[in-house]
């Protein structure tokens, strides 16, 4: 049996569950850098005295970042290293968030954000690629389901925090406070978490069957004498990389991923953005808005875990097309809940529950239709798709909405994406009978 065979078949370990801690800990914390600027438009708006374009520049600034990171830098990983490149991108998004704090112009603060989303964007699809091959085959969707919360957790939790130190400071001392939790994980960073037994394999720098081998001690896993052959004619540069996601076995695999990730979130960040507004539209509050929200976001929180817990028994693909197509029904349900404030929050829940089911089902599903030595820059390519829908859409939204749209009406919209988005995970190829979730590829293998 091949080592990543053994682990896979073994419980998980200590170090294992470290691990996973470690990278929900850092999705917490990116979840908090990423919506820090939300939290704080109000206040940076009022102290440089931003036109409304200004700001929705600079709201959308770490987003344009993220997308650059996920498609053009994440490959990076696969280069130098998993372990490495999340410590490199944890430095430089503490010192991004630092730099903000203190940062001179309306102008630099964009261009700060920029590179601290740049820094998010490539962390976070080496995050996703480190839980998917730490954790064993059979708590493999449930971990990456936990590391997938991570973010709205540290969304709602850090906008607490935010609402706390700007009230009683300044807009200042929220970048502040991002920038020392981020620095707080380099230590945790450098001794918990190991370099990718994938990358020692294939990619073996200096020392990496030494490396490997105290992995593996740690694992409570036989040590190996030498590091398995790789066959010849294998080695990929960086522009192989590229040709192989959209040529062969992956090309179609890559096709249908990015557009089920960039139709689901679309949606979501459309959802997430206009959810509180079209609440306090419908005739209630402006706090009601903020519940609609909250419990938004603990739907979120909710649908990540419930996920993985179902995905652990069935197959990923069908579990995650069937999750697309009831958030397309969730996006109905929502439009015509908006009349009564107890449907509207309870449809706000339902909704966040659906949507981010099926994102945590995408960072399950991703990873394991791609080898070691493309995986990171697959994954990167993928979640940069997702973000570029992030983007795009709630710009459309606006437009709509200026051109005469109902808010209501863009809820019935969205349901074509969704839809389009389960028939993208439908159609590709694989075994049905083989678990996705439960599953890391080797080179000629293709999951269901």
């Amino acid at each position: 049996m091949e080592i990543k065979e053994r682990i896979e078949a073994a419980p998980m370990k200590r170090m294992q569950v470290g691990i996973v801690a470690i990278c929900v800990a850092l999705n917490m914390i990116d979840g908090f850098d990423v919506l820090v600027m939300a939290f704080s438009a109000n206040s940076i708006s009022e102290y440089w005295d931003l036109s409304g374009a200004q700001l929705g520049m600079l709201l959308s600034a770490a987003l344009f970042g993220m997308a650059v990171g996920s498609i053009l830098v994440a490959q990076v990983a696969d280069i130098i290293g998993r372990q490495k490149t999340i410590l490199i991108c944890a430095l430089v998004i503490s010192a991004g968030m630092f730099a903000s704090a203190f940062a001179p112009t309306y102008t630099v603060l964009f261009v700060l954000r920029f590179i601290t989303g740049l820094a998010i964007g490539t962390m976070q699809a080496s995050l996703n690629v480190f839980v998917s091959e730490y954790s064993s085959a059979k708590r493999r969707s449930t971990a990456i389901s936990f590391y997938s919360a991570g973010q709205p957790i540290g969304g709602m939790l850090g906008g607490i925090i935010a609402g706390i130190l700007i009230a009683a400071y300044s807009w200042h001392a929220a970048f502040i406070f991002g920038g020392i939790i981020t620095l707080a994980m380099i230590p945790f960073i450098l001794k918990l978490l190991p370099e990718s037994l994938d990358y020692l394999m294939t990619r073996r720098p200096a020392g990496a069957l030494d490396k490997t081998n105290r992995i593996l001690a740690r694992l409570d896993q036989p040590q190996i004498t030498e590091l398995p052959l790789i066959p010849t004619g294998t080695a990929l540069t960086v522009g192989s990389r590229w040709k192989a996601l959209f040529s062969g076995r992956y090309a179609a695999t890559t096709v249908f991923l990015s557009i089920a990730f960039m139709m689901l979130m679309a949606s979501f960040y459309f959802a997430n953005s206009w959810t509180p507004k079209l609440v306090t539209a419908s005739g209630f509050t402006a706090q009601d808005g903020i519940d609609a929200g909250v419990l938004f976001s603990l739907g979120a929180i909710i649908g990540s875990i419930v996920f993985g817990l179902i995905a652990a028994r069935f197959a990923v693909k069908w579990v995650l097309v069937t999750f697309f197509v009831l958030a397309a029904g969730g996006f109905g349900v929502y439009a015509v809940s908006t009349g009564a404030l107890p449907t509207a929050l309870l449809a706000a829940a339902l909704l966040g529950f659906l949507v981010n089911a099926g994102i945590a089902g995408m960072f399950s599903i991703g990873p394991v239709y791609y080898s070691s030595d493309v995986r990171a820059t697959a994954v990167g390519f993928i979640t940069g798709m997702g973000r570029v829908g992030a983007i795009i859409s709630p710009i459309v939204a606006g437009s709509l909405i200026d051109g005469g749209w109902e808010p209501g009406s863009l809820y019935f919209l969205f349901i074509v994406p969704m839809l389009v988005g389960g028939a993208a995970i439908a159609c590709l190829r694989g075994n049905d009978r083989r678990k996705a979730a439960g599953t890391v590829l080797h080179r000629d293998t293709v999951p269901a």
